[in-house]
């Protein structure tokens, strides 16, 4: 199997396995594999470029001590959410990255693949699914991102089944995330639907199925291939591909398109992905929901709001043995001290 330059090519296994990543992971996740050429081998160290991070993510403005902190919680989280792989012999439990650096001077990134993960990527001869890498830099949500490539695979077949409980595994939602399948369908199916359509090569519609009940208990996707405007994408994608460093490094530069009248919905999306990893991030300090809440509330997920920047300090103390007493307590002194919550005070 030849693979060209910016072209993500995945073993089905590793598509249908379950794992939860939100937009911006997902995003530099690819962009590591695209790196991948057949002729690399175990332990390969690849280099790219703090910059190449802020390209594919959309944030060619952002600062570099912004961009230092944004891809440390990224890497941060790749590294302690494992996918789960699931064969008829064994399941294998193992995390996407082994080791990565960080060249705080220069902002150069050096890293490497989970070995236990490697076979999944440097031996894929059959049973993978290839598509350019720019089809899913312009999606906005995670989810998108997700039915994307779960579809893609079955784009030459046309139809894909999934029983709901097995979508809402391999999309990585818990079931606390969009219990009601109302809420499921608008908020992970229909922006999906909206987003391929317009702006990668596939588009779907589907059909619910009951089995025994009023519930919902399947799905069934249509799926359609779709021809894209080569100089409309490109023109408006702007993708061009240039050496920053090292012999191994692309950069893509990427310019965000319009959307049509379903911003709203989206920008809805990509907000309770943040404010639910935000939630995540907080609970796993041992804060009360009412506390949880107000920092939603009054402070927001936003990384301009500095929250993540602080919750990286208070993770990072907390590793260095640097508190004293319990982590929630410090946890909501610190936050309270800088946004004046009025956590402590009747």
């Amino acid at each position: 199997m030849r693979k060209s330059p910016s072209t993500i090519v995945k073993a089905n296994n590793i598509i249908e396995a379950k794992y939860k990543l939100n937009t911006r992971e997902q995003k530099v996740l690819l962009l590591f594999i695209s790196m991948l050429r057949p002729d690399h081998k175990s332990g390969h160290i690849y280099h790219t470029h703090v910059n190449e991070i802020s390209e594919i993510l959309n944030q060619n403005d952002a600062k570099w001590g912004d961009a230092y902190d944004s891809f440390k919680e990224i890497v941060t989280t790749l590294k302690s959410k494992p996918l789960h792989l699931e064969n008829e012999k064994e399941l294998i439990i193992c995390n996407w990255l082994g080791s990565v650096t960080i060249v705080k001077q220069s902002g150069e990134i050096k890293f490497a693949f989970e070995p236990q993960l490697e076979p999944f990527l440097f031996e894929v001869k059959k049973n993978f699914t290839k598509y350019p890498l720019q089809n899913i830099i312009k999606l906005k949500s995670g989810f998108s991102i997700r039915v994307y490539e779960l579809l893609k695979q079955y784009a030459t077949i046309g139809k894909r089944r999934f029983e709901l409980q097995d979508l809402r595994a391999m999309l990585g939602l818990e079931e606390s995330a969009y219990p009601r399948y109302y809420d499921f369908k608008r908020r992970v199916l229909i922006t999906a639907q909206n987003e391929l359509k317009k702006k990668t090569d596939i588009s779907f519609t589907f059909k619910e199925e009951r089995h025994g009940g009023k519930k919902i208990s399947s799905l069934v996707f249509f799926i359609t291939q779709q021809k894209q405007d080569s100089d409309d994408e490109l023109d408006q994608l702007d993708i061009s591909l240039t050496k920053t460093v090292g012999k191994n490094s692309t950069s893509v530069k990427v310019e965000q398109t319009p959307f049509n009248n379903q911003t709203d919905t989206v920008t809805e999306t990509e907000t309770d992905e943040k404010e639910m990893r935000l939630t995540e991030r907080l609970k796993e300090f041992g804060l009360d929901d009412w506390q949880v809440q107000k920092i939603l509330k009054e402070v927001g997920a936003d990384a301009q709001t500095g929250i993540w920047r602080l919750i990286n300090e208070i993770k990072m103390f907390h590793r260095d043995g640097k508190i004293k007493g319990s982590l929630s307590g410090y946890a909501a002194k610190v936050i309270d001290a800088k946004y004046q919550l009025k956590f402590f005070r009747d």
